[in-house]
């Protein structure tokens, strides 16, 4: 098998490997047992495209047995060849052997919530430190208070994994 263009080149091989995993996850979709509420969804497009004028009602009738009588999503798609693409209940099956990661949320603009933390940090440093070296009691409050607060942000900004 060559690429489209016709040439072998080095991509072939990946070319071939993507064509193989498009071809296991459309075989892996079919294979999925149809619900109530997809051969309904399969009975409204047939009756849509018998409104339409694009099948006959002898083929209606045929169509409607074959989806209300299907038991996978292939026996759906059966039923619709010819009339729409084929419909997509399910996402598609994706082989493991890719390492596929939906894509990230794109980033929130606004004020980043770590950069707020490390600047108070700095400013709450000094205190922090001076605290800890004064004798009294009042000293100690901002290490008491202050320090498992910014302790408790600190870990919800920065979960363990």
């Amino acid at each position: 098998m060559t690429m489209p263009h016709g040439e072998p080149g080095a991509g072939d091989e990946a070319y071939r490997h993507w064509l193989r995993s498009q071809n296991e996850a459309e075989a892996a979709q079919d294979s999925l047992f149809a619900s109530d509420s997809d051969r309904d969804e399969v009975c409204r497009r047939l009756a849509s495209a018998f409104s339409e004028g694009r099948i006959t009602s002898t083929e209606l009738d045929e169509r409607t047995t074959q989806a209300l009588a299907a038991r996978t999503h292939g026996d759906l798609d059966a039923a619709l060849r010819g009339l729409t693409v084929p419909m997509a209940a399910a996402p598609p099956v994706l082989p493991a052997s890719f390492g596929y990661a939906p894509p990230a949320a794109p980033a929130r603009s606004g004020v980043n919530p770590r950069m707020v933390f490390w600047i108070v940090c700095f400013f709450m440093a000094p205190s922090l430190l001076t605290g800890l070296s004064s004798q009294g009691p009042t000293g100690l409050l901002p290490v008491v208070v202050i320090g498992p607060i910014l302790y408790l942000v600190y870990r919800r900004l920065y979960p363990r994994s």
